[in-house]
């Protein structure tokens, strides 16, 4: 039985920070001119609002943030693609790429100490620069994310195929496969709290097994190329250029996100304004150490190198593996990859349904009456996880079509978007004087890591952006994947927000605002 919406506070309180929550006060009515953290009438509470459950800690946040990442779709996500475009010094772009989202992990870590609310890019974005801004930076996140989630379960599938024998090649199995996925993920979603975490538990012990394990075998049992090749052979068949250069940091960069979805539970995180800052970096660090021994070791595993360049060899994950592991160890760590995935897609899930659900408390999307319900027992949001498992079904269907192509060229450009639109709040919140740090802050250094951090978005989103064709062939409307897809979404989006722009509230203060 569901239970009605919840009014707008988090859970109960969990420490100084969250004073004031376990009122179920609504957010008060803010007027246009009111910056964002200023203190408003305290408002009426309304009858019948349900709170969330502050029952996740540090390590839930981490882990969430981990599955979400996943080591696995970071090694196996890129590699052949910047294996074939840069050749073997695209590794060297890995760290330069790690060092530019850490900056954004600390700065957004010091908004998320003073915003700790559900939905992290969508609520950071709209308590800094108000209801439009968020709102808008919101909605890219949100299909940003359910599109990476129907990429993250087509690979899933090839994987679970893989490792089965089982032939995914028609487009029909490939749905089939991805339905059952995403179907399981929601499913772990919907029932319980508990299985939701043994659920990523598990899952996160198989990808650290499979990640480096296998790192380790081949390291030291297959290691046929010399580390120096990462140098040896520069970037590319062609060798060092700028444009070379440009790409390997871009396609580096598609390793390096998600890490911001622990803010998506912000409310359900005890001492969120704390715990959420550590998990934000803590796990890109765990993701980023992981994937850098993994991916190295299987570079210098690659029987030959030479192949791949020159396209002979089109799949040089697989040619390694089989080389080294035979068939049935092929197998074996398929089903691992699949497993890492499949993890990948549950915590996509989980987030992305915090995200939508934060939308609905704010009365910002169609239906939010409905989105914003929680299960009485549990308080999870059943009806925003649904959506969650119904958007993605006609996104299957297109797979193969240059519509899938497009959308799927729009993922890691919109990642990196919502991520510079927050940033360029931040700053914008600072040139005024209106910025209150929070529990958590860099203190001297947070202005210059922000200032850093934000230059390095704007210039990833730009550099993933830029139409190429060796990386997404002559047809001008993949190339530009980015721009159209941002386009569309942004037509699309000005006609939803119209309808729900009077009645929203996003971006007013909760009552732990009024009290700080």
């Amino acid at each position: 039985m569901e239970a009605p919406p919840p009014a707008a506070g988090p859970g109960a309180p969990a420490g100084p920070a969250a004073a004031g929550t376990a009122s179920g006060t609504a957010p008060a009515a803010a007027g246009p001119g009111t910056p964002a953290g200023s203190a408003a009438p305290p408002p009426q509470a309304p009858p019948g609002g349900q709170q969330l459950k502050r029952d996740f800690t540090l390590r839930s946040a981490f882990s969430l943030a981990f599955a979400y990442m996943s080591p696995i779709v970071c090694i196996y996500g890129v590699f052949a693609i910047a294996l074939a475009l840069v050749g073997p010094g695209f590794w060297l772009a890995l760290p330069v790429a790690f060092a530019g989202q850490l900056l954004v992990a600390y700065a957004l870590g010091e908004v998320a100490s003073r915003y700790p609310f559900q939905g992290s890019l969508y609520a950071w974005a709209g308590r800094l620069l108000g209801p439009a801004y968020g709102w808008f930076t919101g909605w890219a996140y949100v299909w940003t994310v359910l599109i990476a989630l129907v990429t993250v379960a087509v690979g899933a599938t090839q994987f679970w195929g893989a490792a089965f024998a089982i032939d995914v090649s028609a487009k029909s199995s490939l749905i089939v496969g991805c339905v059952i996925v995403l179907a399981f993920a929601t499913a772990s979603n919907m029932l319980t709290r508990k299985l939701l975490r043994l659920m990523i538990f598990l899952s996160i012990t198989v990808e650290v097994i499979a990640s480096i394990g296998l790192g380790v075998w081949l390291l030291f049992f297959h290691n046929v190329n010399p580390v120096s090749a990462i140098l040896e052979n520069g970037a590319g068949a062609g060798g060092w250029s700028l444009s070379t250069v440009l790409l390997a940091v871009g396609l580096a960069g598609w390793s390096f996100v998600g890490f911001e979805s622990s803010g998506a539970i912000g409310e359900e995180v005890e001492d969120a304004p704390r715990n959420v800052p550590k998990a934000l970096r803590y796990s890109l660090m765990a993701i980023a150490a992981i994937g850098l021994f993994g991916s190295l070791s299987l570079l210098l595993a690659v029987p030959d190198i030479g192949a791949v360049l020159t396209g002979e060899d089109v799949d040089p994950i697989t040619t390694t593996l089989s080389t080294h592991l035979g068939e049935t160890g092929m197998r074996v760590f398929n089903a691992m990859f699949a497993i890492g995935f499949t993890a990948c897609a549950l915590g996509l899930q989980t987030g992305i349904s915090r995200v939508i659900w934060a939308f609905a408390r704010d009365r910002a999307l169609p239906g939010s009456t409905w989105l914003a319900k929680l299960s009485r027992r549990e308080a999870i949001p059943l009806n925003a996880l649904a959506v969650t498992a119904v958007l993605p079904l006609p996104i299957f269907f297109l797979t193969g079509s240059n519509v899938y192509s497009v959308l799927v060229g729009f993922v890691i450009g919109g990642w990196y978007l919502t991520f510079a639109l927050v940033l360029i709040a931040a700053v914008v919140v600072r040139s005024r004087g209106s910025w209150k740090p929070g529990p958590w802050s860099l203190g001297r250094l947070s202005l210059p890591i922000l200032v850093a951090a934000l230059i390095w978005s704007v210039f990833e989103t730009i550099n993933i952006s830029w139409p190429r064709e060796i990386l997404s062939g002559p047809d001008w409307w993949l190339q530009w994947s980015v721009v159209l897809v941002t386009a569309v979404l942004g037509v699309l989006g000005a006609l939803v927000y119209l309808t729900v722009r009077r009645g929203m509230r996003l971006g007013q203060p909760l009552p732990e605002e009024q009290e700080s």
